[in-house]
């Protein structure tokens, strides 16, 4: 009877495949959806338009709309400008690495490539819509693939590495005043995320320097061997190799203009925030400023929208502004971006009657 049971209950027991196999397809399904390039742009578009509908609906889109109705144009105007001086010193940097490379591009044309950039930007899914404009654009130009894709990918980094010091610094210096019983920069913000942006802002340059050092693609060659395929590709090789191969002169004088070029951003935030009527301590800026430049190079939504209002809400809630003020900041930035798209849509007309006449 003992032995009967036991067999009648090992029957009733489904085999390890039968759940398995669903879970393989289920998982087989979202790999090719999500390799599909249009699929992933729906999805990225439909993940913001909810996190906006559920913020709105948490926060009251009411109150959105008075906070940015109430905006003041005198300090909203010369953010305005300040996001065009910012958008030229972008230019400058991405100048400085291209001429590294023995490329000869002018200047004013990438800096057209640049509002062109902000122009695809506001169609293309994934906030880098418009670096690939940029790469083929400098391909037209003559310029090998790798060596312009390599160009977008530095000018990328540099700033990232810049507004990582920055964060760097501010946390440093907020450690410094913790120790010495002084009041912090940081008021309460989590631990988490402390200690989340103190590895970013150590790693991004840690791990460039590490490839500056050592070839990564032999590197993981050698000790996996299974991914000899892709680290033996020409095309990524080759793209590793003009990575490696910038002139540290070139590196520094990029470096020297993420600096300014992140307090820029620094001084368009505070702009914005007066113009909202939102009171911030000015030093707070730059840490947050850093720590949203950081997280919005993540592709997760469609050119961080949502994420990005979500971002601002989980920073400056804490410091005292209220969550309507905070999302109309996050909103009140995008918008500028979007001015800057516009006049690079205006340039890209003006240049195409230009080629029909």
């Amino acid at each position: 009877m003992v032995m009967a049971s036991s067999r009648s209950s090992q029957s009733d027991i489904p085999p390890t495949g039968a759940v398995s196999v669903p879970q393989n397809r289920l998982l087989t399904l979202i790999r090719t959806l999500l390799k599909d390039k249009r699929t992933r742009g729906v999805l990225q578009l439909a993940l913001s338009l909810a996190l906006l509908a559920w913020l709105a609906n948490r926060v009251g889109l009411d109150a959105i709309g008075s906070t940015l109705a109430g905006i003041s144009w005198a300090w909203y105007i010369p953010a305005f400008f300040v996001f065009l001086g910012n958008v030229i010193l972008r230019a400058y940097r991405w100048h400085i690495l291209v001429r590294a490379l023995d490329q000869k591009v002018s200047y004013g044309r990438l800096l057209y490539l640049y509002f062109l950039g902000f122009f695809f930007n506001n169609f293309i899914p994934s906030g880098f819509g418009g670096d690939v404009v940029k790469v083929l654009a400098l391909q037209q130009d003559q310029s090998h693939g790798a060596e312009a894709l390599s160009s977008v990918l530095m000018d990328r980094l540099t700033g990232l590495i810049g507004s990582a010091s920055i964060a760097l610094i501010v946390l440093a210096w907020n450690g410094v005043q913790s120790w010495f019983g002084g009041s912090t920069t940081s008021l309460s913000l989590p631990s988490p995320l402390v200690t989340i942006t103190a590895l970013v802002s150590i790693g991004i340059p840690a791990g460039f320097m590490l490839i500056r050092s050592f070839d990564p693609l032999e590197l993981i060659g050698r000790h996996l061997p299974f991914t000899r395929r892709v680290t033996t590709h020409a095309g990524l090789q080759r793209l590793i190799h003009t990575i490696r191969g910038y002139p540290l002169a070139a590196l520094l004088g990029a470096l020297s203009v993420s600096l300014p070029f992140t307090v820029s951003l620094v001084a368009i935030q505070y702009a914005i925030a007066r113009a909202l009527s939102v009171d911030v301590p000015f030093h707070l800026f730059f840490l947050f400023v850093p720590i949203i430049a950081i997280i919005n190079t993540l592709p997760i939504s469609f050119n961080g929208l949502g994420m990005r209002e979500g971002v601002y809400q989980f920073l400056f809630v804490p410091a005292g502004v209220s969550s309507a003020g905070a999302i109309a900041m996050s909103l009140a930035f995008y918008f500028l971006r979007v001015a800057a798209g516009l006049i690079g849509g205006l340039l890209y007309a003006v240049k195409s009657v230009r080629r029909l006449r």
